[in-house]
């Protein structure tokens, strides 16, 4: 019996200290979790324009005149608290949304670059007449030191709903004494019309009038070579598909050795309208030289409206291009107020059916030179 105590005891204690002993064992967490990359904040809001000036936010009725009361609808709005609602009934036929600031705005923008900006609700589209007006003014009132823009233009680009209105300061009308000072805004009216009388209750709002920079226009493609249409070249026209800067190609070409001479032309079937002016304007693309000390200082690039050179023509010298390059691809950016008019006073850049570039090597012993161009395009400056 002493035997049985003596190994129950020990066979106690021996349980015991694994006990004790296991629980001074830590293992480290097997948990990754740690390692992994934070999720993704879907939170964050886009940057604020720093060119943006509020005109009104169109939460408050101070300041406003519309037909009838004014009101203040504070769901369904664009921004902040609400929008300024109204509703042309069967019957009537006329709309007006009217705002005064007690102190003029600068806009701190001008008639280049400023855009005024503003949300328009239009329940029926269908149901406005191509009449009206849109204005900003710094006399205190229409028709005076007014920029404006006609409703009509903008009807057909209307949807049911809200829609952005985008308006260029230098695409506006100006009445009354040359324009608005866009650094002293300090009135607005929007007025439009239903076609008739006889018509279901047409609901309409306003919200949110800033003024900002205008955003680049976009650019408009004369040709994205890349394919051999309208195009000619010394030899054959070679598409390359590789190492190209837009698209599936590019037109490539070489001057070899034995040669010193180099062009290429290309007419389109239907005239490109650039959607720019001689001062707003630039013609662009992209030239590959393979060595730039091969090229001579001659040649010329050119856009026309004609259909051929020299005739309404807008050209450009490659000469002063030329300590610019470097071997492998060149952005060209050509300001059309910058170019050499020749013949007919210019290209007509509504129309624009005809492009060249030519140049030459300073000899005719010389490595191969490898040429090419990219995406031909007008740009905005």
């Amino acid at each position: 019996m002493k035997f049985i105590k003596t190994a129950m005891v020990c066979s106690i204690f021996i349980i015991a200290f694994t006990v004790i002993g296991c629980k001074k064992v830590q293992y480290k967490s097997r948990d990754t979790s740690s390692l992994k990359p934070p999720p993704i904040d879907t939170t964050t809001t886009p940057p604020v324009d720093p060119t943006l000036v509020v005109f009104d936010n169109a939460d408050v009725k101070d300041g406003w005149q519309t037909v009838g009361d004014v009101n203040i609808t504070t769901t369904g709005q664009k921004e902040g608290a609400g929008y300024i609602k109204n509703t042309i009934p069967g019957g009537g036929d006329f709309m007006q949304f009217i705002k005064d600031l007690p102190t003029p705005l600068d806009t701190k923008l001008n008639e280049t670059n400023g855009q005024f900006k503003f949300w328009w609700y239009v329940s029926d589209v269908s149901l406005l007449k191509a009449d009206g007006s849109i204005e900003i003014t710094s006399s205190g009132k229409s028709d005076a030191y007014e920029s404006a823009w006609d409703v009509a233009p903008l009807i057909p680009t209307l949807k049911n709903g809200w829609n952005e209105i985008s308006l260029n300061f230098s695409k506006a009308i100006k009445t009354g004494d040359g324009g608005a000072d866009y650094s002293a805004i300090n009135h607005f009216r929007i007025f439009f019309f239903t076609k008739t009388k006889d018509h279901a209750d047409l609901v309409t709002g306003v919200d949110n009038f800033v003024f900002r920079a205008a955003p680049a226009p976009p650019a408009v493609v004369f040709d994205a070579c890349d394919s051999k249409d309208g195009w000619q070249t010394v030899g054959d026209v070679n598409i390359t598909t590789t190492g190209q800067k837009e698209g599936t190609g590019y037109i490539k070409n070489t001057i070899a050795n034995g040669g010193d001479f180099m062009q290429y032309i290309k007419d389109v079937a239907t005239p490109v309208n650039t959607s720019f002016t001689e001062t707003t304007g630039r013609f662009q693309f992209w030239w590959y030289v393979s060595d730039v000390s091969l090229l001579k200082n001659d040649g010329s690039i050119e856009i026309t409206s004609s259909g051929k050179s020299d005739a309404y023509e807008s050209a450009w010298d490659v000469a002063p291009l030329i300590p610019s390059l470097k071997n492998g691809w060149n952005l060209i950016t050509l300001d059309f107020d910058k170019s050499i008019k020749t013949g007919d006073g210019g290209a007509d850049y509504t129309a624009i059916n005809h492009f060249r570039i030519f140049f030459f090597t300073t000899g005719k012993d010389h490595a191969d030179l490898v040429t090419g161009i990219d995406n031909l395009q007008f740009i905005s400056k």
